[in-house]
């Protein structure tokens, strides 16, 4: 009576498992994805394993309740009854194994072969059932309908025993590509069904194998199965999580797919024409266009607020192109809704895992960047394009963190006159004293300083902080003729740059003519509005400018000779290059001239070595900046650096009478970050450097131009 109980309680719950898959009307029970991908989907075989289970609970009872009162005509009844339990519960085991390979992803990437050798004994164990009226290899009847096990039911719980160990090692092997919570869950189960199976086969009267693995289903539903949170509910697309997880299954197995996005970077601007009502009926539309074309062997997924995926996996990815040409080919055409017709703009990248991306973290990241472009049209956009702008968006945040958090700090490197034979000024470099920025390059992250505007913030501290030190120069008693400091074109945007350099300049009562406000030439002033007549206003004030970068930029004669300059500073480069190339030396001996034909100062950026300095001063440079003399140091350190010169007689420094600079804090932690946009030299130059000019041991790797420079 135990035995008939334990039967029928199997029987319910999995008919109420099956009842549920067949009316709760769930995307992932909706199997009309072709014979291969049919078996090859866990759903699919979750189905199966399930409606076996009724068989067996079905063919078991019945046996049961016909055995006390069988007889002749019976027989064949009862046979069948035990055949049928045999061929439907033969598929038990094999199916959990099969489930635990298809969730974990792992079946993706099994050859024909594999699945040969795998379903080999399930098939063996169903001849043997089918022919067991000729064997009675599995069971048979004696003269008073009495069952019996047959000699080759040894083979059904090996067969039982190696599907479950099968499941084990599926599971441990590919256990990464699953969440912890899915792996507490399968753990549980497979221990519930191995449990049964191992009970029973010690001792056939405690009949409780059917009765677990229909617990282990009901689990299986509950915990795995019951996807409604992998459902967006407005588009019935698979959501982010979804991708997530089924992305993490493939790429911890090892296999390459593709990921299709589409972003919809202009669908907002509509929100304002419709109501909700109409802009739900527009996704609506949009996303069962694209679950069209994703055809039934791929997922639609809304990972974000207008934002869709298709993944590809297997045969499916040599489908990629064909899919987003046709998508593009859509979005050039009008969509409907509210009555209305308009154009949308669709971004369509693919994702190739693992060529372009390697890690789950990886993806998640990408999944949430952002895409600013909009008005060019619907067009393909490359994984390059898509991975920078999610970096500029971490750049972007890290310097909005940096400016809130105050890390932001001035170094200041020396400007030698050669007339006088002293420090005359100094250039103010900027230290962003940041994690997520200090190993980067200022020609990485000051550009997008530039386009998202916080080169505003950066650019009036650095002026501020100026102005505070010029002020506290008389205490510590050097003299100073003036501050450079780089002023990007991308401040002239706000029409009051003037207004809040003089409201900082008299707070400190700092003379204008002791700033003098760096303008890069490889800046199209031209192409920013503004600019001219802001600097004729600075320029009115008394603040002096100097042309940075000369030698290096696009920018004409006729441009540099129709604005006045106190100063030319002459590219490093031009003068590195010099020494070795015959050409450059005569440019830059011509340009020099040039200059100081015209009236202005030529610093000469870069000097690093005696024979740079003598170059420099032979073709009439008048101001020298570079290692030679010293690299960028804090505040304290270039205070103390003048006041070692001023008790030197200012002497020229040399292998003799050099000054010492000791190192800057943190200079081996943070030899990365600190480049200033100066280009690095030529390994060759550090050697003719350090022969010449010992007491300088190292050229500092890292220096960050307050040099805010403009970009083309």
């Amino acid at each position: 009576m135990t035995k008939l109980n334990l039967e029928v309680a199997a029987f319910f719950s999995s008919l109420l498992c099956f009842t549920y898959m067949l009316t709760a009307k769930r995307k992932q029970y909706k199997l009309n994805l072709g014979i291969k991908n049919t078996l090859m989907n866990q759903h699919f075989v979750y189905m199966v394993t399930v409606f076996s289970i009724i068989v067996s609970s079905v063919s078991s009872v019945g046996a049961l309740m016909l055995q006390p009162i069988a007889s002749d005509p019976m027989e064949l009844s009862l046979n069948i009854l035990h055949t049928c339990f045999f061929l439907s519960h033969n598929f038990l085991p094999m199916g959990f194994a099969l489930y635990i390979l298809h969730f974990t992803g792992s079946s993706g990437g099994k050859s024909r072969r594999f699945f040969i050798l795998f379903f080999l004994p399930f098939f063996i164990a169903e001849a043997m059932t089918l022919t067991n009226g000729l064997t009675h290899w599995v069971f048979f009847l004696d003269e008073s309908f009495s069952y019996h096990r047959g000699s080759g039911m040894f083979f059904f719980y090996a067969c039982g025993i190696l599907y479950f160990l099968l499941g084990v090692v599926f599971f441990f092997r590919h256990k990464k590509a699953i969440s912890k919570g899915n792996s507490y869950t399968i753990g549980i189960l497979l221990a519930l069904s191995g449990a049964g199976v191992v009970i029973q086969a010690i001792n056939s009267k405690i009949a409780v194998e059917l009765f677990f693995e229909s617990l282990s289903a009901v689990g299986i539903l509950m915990m795995l199965e019951e996807r409604s949170g992998h459902i967006d509910p407005l588009t019935g697309a698979y959501n982010r999580v979804a991708l997530v997880d089924n992305a993490r299954r493939l790429i911890e197995t090892n296999q390459n797919f593709r990921i299709v996005l589409i972003k919809l970077t202009d669908i907002d601007l509509f929100q304002k024409l419709f109501n909700g009502r109409e802009m739900d009926s527009l996704l609506l539309q949009i996303s069962e266009y694209l679950s069209f074309v994703a055809s039934n062997e791929q997922r639609l997924y809304y990972f974000r607020t207008y934002d869709f995926a298709i993944l590809y996996s297997g045969s499916s990815v040599s489908k990629v192109e064909d899919t987003v040409n046709t998508i593009l080919k859509r979005f050039s055409d009008d969509w409907k809704s509210g009555g209305a017709s308009f154009k949308l703009e669709a971004i369509v990248s693919i994702l190739r895992i693992p060529e372009d991306i390697t890690t789950v973290n990886e993806l998640t990241d990408l999944l949430t960047a952002g895409y600013r472009k909009t008005g060019l049209g619907s067009r393909v956009v490359t994984y390059e394009e898509i991975s920078s702008n999610q970096r500029n968006r971490k750049i972007e945040k890290a310097l909005r963190e940096a400016v809130d958090s105050e890390v932001l700090r001035l170094y200041f490197q020396p400007i030698w006159s050669v007339d006088e034979q002293r420090t005359v000024a100094a250039e103010a470099l900027l230290r962003i004293d940041s994690d997520a920025l200090r190993k980067l390059s200022p020609a990485v992250y000051i550009p997008i300083a530039e386009q998202c505007g916080v080169i505003r913030e950066i650019g009036l501290f650095v002026f501020e902080d100026v102005c505070r030190f010029l002020k506290s120069m008389k205490r510590h008693g050097i003299d100073l003729s003036y501050i450079e400091l780089n002023l990007s074109v991308h401040q002239f945007i706000y029409d009051d740059l003037v207004e809040r350099f003089e409201s900082i300049r008299k707070k400190y009562d700092i003379p204008t003519e002791m700033i003098n406000l760096e303008i890069t030439e490889s800046a199209s002033i031209e192409d920013t509005p503004n600019v001219e007549k802001t600097i004729n206003a600075l320029r009115e004030l008394g603040y002096s400018f100097s042309l940075d970068d000369f030698g290096t930029g696009y920018s004409t004669l006729t441009q540099f000779l129709k604005t006045s300059y106190k100063n030319v500073k002459i590219d490093k480069s031009l003068l590195w290059d010099s020494d070795t190339n015959e050409v450059s030396a005569k440019l830059l001996d011509a340009l020099i001239h040039m200059v100081r034909s015209l009236g202005c100062n030529v610093v000469q950026e870069g000097v690093e070595t005696s024979e740079q300095l003598e170059r420099t001063e032979a073709s009439g440079g008048n101001l020298i900046q570079g290692y030679y003399f010293s690299k960028p140091l804090p505040q304290d350190e270039f205070v103390e650096y003048l006041k070692r010169e001023k008790e030197s007689s200012g002497s020229k420094p040399s292998s003799d009478n050099a000054p010492k600079i000791k190192d800057a804090p943190n200079t081996k932690e943070t030899t990365k970050a600190e480049t200033s946009l100066i280009k690095e030299k030529p390994k060759a130059k550090e050697k003719t450097k350090a022969k010449d000019n010992p007491k300088i041991k190292e050229s500092p790797k890292t220096m960050i131009k307050t040099s805010i420079k403009a970009n083309a």
